[in-house]
Order: structure tokens, then C-alpha cells, then sequence
């Protein structure tokens, strides 16, 4: 690769895209061997690593929210980074089709003779149930579109027009999109994660799952 130092821009990527998409290509490929040999222990992989790479994505958006709303000065530094990754969380809707297809597959309470034996999972049925549960995904999704084209289309406006007035609009926009991104990731990580086991349940587990998050995005960052 080569770096610009006046512009700070990779001025030639060199074959990096090239062999990541051999990488890609070849993952692809073992993923679909996988699907036919175990299907279910499919879907199971395939929502972790969803979940991770997703998690580093709004790891990038609490933080970009983070450095607007405490005003923070040397953040600015890596601010473009941040926003970078959390520009990518939207465009992770397309990769949770597979998991919509594998409800059956993930989701014990997805099967309606299962939860016709079950009392607890009966009482969880108004909750848990496949049509509130897409209609969920597609709000997180929605909210955290919404936050991220918001604060990253005012940041590049910034680059070329600075002006205090877009500063005050990114601050304005993280306050209550901090409160709606501890709300969806909560629930997303409720819904997507914890209902794994229906039976089971924990008041701290959205936390740990934001602080996993943060803590994954931070490690990407320094690699």
C-alpha cells in the first residue's frame, strides 16, 4: 500500500482487495459445504460471526455518538474510523436474511409444537413469535440507519463546509441516539442471542453485549 502523507490517503491499495476477495470467495465456498454437511451447526456459526462483525460495527457508532455528545477534542483523530464502522451497520440487514431463513433452525421457540408443550415459552409467546420478531430486527436496523446516516452525512458536510452549526446537529442527534442505540442492542441481543435458550434469561446480558461490543470495536481499531 501506499500512503499519502498530504492528502492521508491509501494512494494504491495494491492487491489487498484482490486477495481478500480470494478469501471471501473461498469461505464462501467451505460455508456452503458446511451448510449441507451440518445444517444446523450452519446457522449456529453463521449467527455468531454475524453477531461479531456486526458488534464492531456498533462498537464504531456508540463511539462516534460518544465523541459528539461529551464534546471530546482528541477523538478527532480516529472519529473517521469510527464512523467508517458504523457507516457498515445498515448494510448488515442483507446479512441477516440467512438468519431469517434459519429461524427454524436457531430458535426452539419458533415451532409452534414446542410451544404448545411448554408453558413458559407459552407466556413468552407474545413476545416470541416470527412476525414481531422480523418486524423488531427491521426497526433496530431502521434506528440504527437513521443515527449513523445522520451523524457520518454531517461529519463529511464538515470536511468541506466546517461550521459550528453541523457540530451542534452531530451533538444534538447523539443524545437521544444514545439512548435509542442502548435500547435496540439490548433488545437485538435479547432477541437474537438470549431466546437461543428461551428458558433462560438475564437483566445484564444487553450490557455485556455492548461491552463486548465497544471492546471488539476498540481491538479492530488498534489492529
Amino acid at each position: 500500500m501506499n500512503f499519502d502523507s498530504k492528502t492521508y490517503r491509501l494512494t494504491d491499495a495494491g492487491k489487498f482487495g484482490t486477495i481478500a476477495l480470494a478469501i471471501g470467495v473461498i469461505g464462501l465456498v467451505f460455508s456452503l459445504v458446511g451448510y449441507f454437511v451440518d445444517t444446523s451447526q450452519f446457522y449456529h456459526s453463521y449467527l455468531i460471526a454475524f453477531m461479531y462483525w456486526l458488534s464492531i460495527g456498533l462498537g464504531g457508532l456508540f463511539f462516534s455518538m460518544l465523541h459528539h455528545l461529551v464534546g471530546a477534542k482528541w477523538s478527532v483523530v480516529i472519529r473517521r474510523f469510527t464512523e467508517n464502522l458504523a457507516a457498515v451497520v445498515p448494510f448488515m440487514i442483507i446479512f441477516f436474511i440467512p438468519i431469517i431463513l434459519g429461524l427454524h433452525n436457531l430458535y426452539h421457540w419458533s415451532h409452534r409444537e414446542i410451544v404448545a408443550e411448554d408453558a413458559l415459552l407459552q407466556g413468552k409467546s407474545g413476545y416470541l413469535n416470527v412476525p414481531f420478531f422480523i418486524i423488531r430486527a427491521v426497526v433496530y436496523f431502521l434506528i440504527w440507519f437513521a443515527v449513523s446516516r445522520l451523524i457520518c452525512g454531517a461529519s463529511l458536510k464538515q470536511d468541506t463546509a466546517p461550521s459550528e452549526t453541523l457540530t451542534r446537529k452531530m451533538k444534538v442527534i447523539s443524545a437521544p441516539g444514545t439512548i435509542l442505540f442502548a435500547l435496540t442492542i439490548t433488545f437485538a441481543s435479547f432477541d437474537w442471542l438470549m431466546s437461543l435458550d428461551a428458558l433462560w434469561y438475564s437483566t445484564i446480558f444487553g450490557v455485556y453485549i455492548f461491552s463486548g461490543a465497544l471492546l471488539a470495536m476498540l481491538s479492530f481499531l488498534t489492529f
